[in-house]
């Protein structure tokens, strides 16, 4: 019999979307804080807001070379 403190294993599937995937980011805790209550003001996912500021800030630095 397992314990009883262990959850069991999820069987709902992958928790990503199709096309994208998961990654580890550690940022400073003061600016995690400050993107989850925005996201929530604007009652869109967390990974929304921190992927649209990648990606504008992707198209705002020069590249040092061609991917």
């Amino acid at each position: 019999m397992p314990p009883a403190d262990k959850k069991p294993a999820s069987r709902s599937g992958p928790r990503t979307t199709a096309g994208k995937k998961q990654m580890l980011v550690i940022m400073d805790q003061d600016v995690i804080k400050a993107v989850k209550f925005a996201a929530l003001e604007d009652e869109i996912p967390m990974s929304h807001a921190v992927e649209e500021a990648v990606r504008e800030w992707l198209k705002r630095r020069t590249p040092r070379r061609k991917p």
